[in-house]
């Protein structure tokens, strides 16, 4: 508890300091999807160990995409995309908070989801010879429920104001 109150005080001298709020939520944002892309990339690399969904190749497709011939693209373009839907959450969280209860482990799941929604528009045209079914949808929603969940948990750690 006094630790919460000491993060609450620190965030207030923050923002007193001259660094608006959105600022200060929105690097709180990243921060969380920087967090919350590094289970994301454990499940792509054991994915590609074990042979799993051979496609759904994520990172592949990211540097590819790129034009980029390094290897490493596709996963430094995975923690970019990470901390820019990290900022997606920050901002869309104020005004979610304002309409809903639900903690922000909830509020990170029905990101991923709308994630996902949003994934399978765009990649369904992409890999439409590919022949992908439910072991790919699985995998991409189970990507981005694990991402959005633990955003959520991160997040809610970094704003003492949402912590009980």
């Amino acid at each position: 508890m006094a630790d919460d109150r000491g993060s609450a005080q620190q965030e207030v001298e923050e923002v007193e300091s001259g660094e608006s709020e959105v600022l200060h939520d929105l690097k709180k944002g990243i921060y969380a999807g920087l967090i919350a892309t590094i289970p994301v990339a454990i499940l792509a690399a054991g994915k590609q160990i074990l042979g799993l969904i051979p496609e759904l190749d994520l990172i592949n497709l990211m540097t590819s995409m790129s034009g980029i011939p390094w290897n490493g693209t596709g996963w430094v373009l995975l923690f970019i995309v990470g901390a820019v839907l990290g900022m997606g959450f920050a901002s869309l969280d104020s005004h979610v908070s304002d309409a809903t209860t639900l903690g922000e482990a909830m509020r990170g799941a029905l990101f991923g989801f709308l994630l996902f929604v949003i994934l399978m528009i765009i990649l369904i045209p992409l890999y439409q010879n590919a022949g992908f079914g439910f072991a790919f949808c699985g995998g991409v929603l189970a990507a981005c429920l694990v991402f959005g969940v633990v955003m959520g948990v991160v997040y809610e750690q970094m704003k003492p104001e949402h912590v009980n």
